[in-house]
């Protein structure tokens, strides 16, 4: 269309409940999201990139971490799931959410990552087949947490670089169980990992501040180059 705007061009929309930065994604005739509702006052958000909007304390009202499906072709909800409710174990930027991790599925399996709470796994149907919880680490001024889970074959693969304890992890797609978990020499970033099929091998690349790095499928340092920018 030569035009589009929030009335022209648009086949449907819904408003969703909660707040997050995640993006969708599709699959057949299905659209997966994550969001986090807040059951107290969500405050709002200004346009444009502006400094103080730390807000380290961990808010005090419960919350609802929910793994949500949508039709494709009308919009209309086909499935909710409650992946946690309680209080956040930190707090966030204000331009941030506390669901900024983008899911991903296989068709079979709907794979949602929440950062600092952990792994939940569903069917395309909404049924819960396993959740993983791993421990939260503080982030730079607690931005939060947002890099994506990747999936490969028989494998997710996670980086979680924050303050205390970064690492790479991969765990067995079917079942949830740690395969196998690497350190790395990184502070708090937010990039995605990318799986890389080259005439060589297939490779975990992983941006960085302090090195870009390459890792087999075992999770073994293949080669390094300098880091990206401080905010990667």
């Amino acid at each position: 269309p030569d035009k589009w705007s929030s009335s022209e061009g648009v086949l449907w929309k819904r408003d969703l409940p909660g707040r997050g930065w995640s993006s969708p994604i599709t699959w057949g005739n299905r659209v997966f999201l994550t969001t986090v509702v807040n059951a107290g006052e969500t405050e709002s958000v200004k346009r444009g990139l502006y400094f103080g909007g730390e807000r380290r304390a961990a808010p005090e009202s419960e919350h609802r971490w929910m793994v949500m499906c949508l039709d494709l072709n009308t919009g209309k909800p086909l499935w909710q799931a409650e992946a946690h409710k309680g209080k956040p174990t930190h707090g966030h930027h204000i331009k941030s959410s506390y669901a900024s991790e983008t899911p991903v599925t296989d068709g079979k399996r709907v794979y949602a990552y929440f950062g600092n709470l952990g792994v939940y796994c569903y069917s395309v149907e909404g049924e819960l087949l396993w959740s993983r919880p791993l421990k939260a680490h503080k982030t730079r001024y607690s931005w939060g947490t947002a890099a994506s889970p990747v999936l490969h074959e028989d494998r997710l693969y996670i980086v979680n670089d924050n303050e205390e304890d970064s690492y790479l992890l991969a765990l067995d797609a079917k079942t949830g169980e740690q395969v196998w978990r690497t350190e790395r020499a990184e502070k708090s970033n937010w990039s995605t990992p990318y799986v890389w099929k080259n005439e060589l091998r297939t490779e975990i690349i992983t941006p960085g501040s302090g090195k870009n790095r390459a890792y087999d499928l075992k999770g073994k340092l293949l080669y390094e180059w300098d880091g990206c920018s401080s905010i990667t």
